[in-house]
């Protein structure tokens, strides 16, 4: 069950970050897969994203896919559609670490 009890920044984030998805998708790209998407599930994919840019800062060889497979531990209906992985982490990682995930991701 979510807590109706979150401070008006998170719901603020949360909203922005649906909205994010929705306009970063692919046209083909299924937007229904974040329907099921609560503030919950946000907040601890938000979490894990800061600490991720935090170790990609201090020099840790992390890649895109370690990214995913972490996503994916939180909310596993994303395996459904591996495309959304890469909405996710430009919504939710800051620029420099999402541009050095996929620079090397080569």
């Amino acid at each position: 069950m979510e807590n109706n009890a979150y401070d008006i920044l998170n719901q603020l984030d949360y909203l922005e970050f649906r909205q994010n998805l929705l306009i970063l998708k692919q046209p083909c790209h299924k937007a229904s897969i974040f329907f099921d998407l609560n503030i919950d599930i946000y907040l601890e994919m938000k979490e894990f994203s800061k600490e991720f840019c935090k170790k990609i800062a201090c020099g840790e060889k992390l890649t895109i896919h370690d990214y995913e497979n972490s996503i994916t531990d939180i909310w596993p209906p994303i395996k459904s559609y591996p495309s959304s992985y890469s909405l996710i982490a430009k919504s939710l990682l800051d620029r420099n670490s999402f541009n050095l995930l996929t620079n090397n991701s080569f």
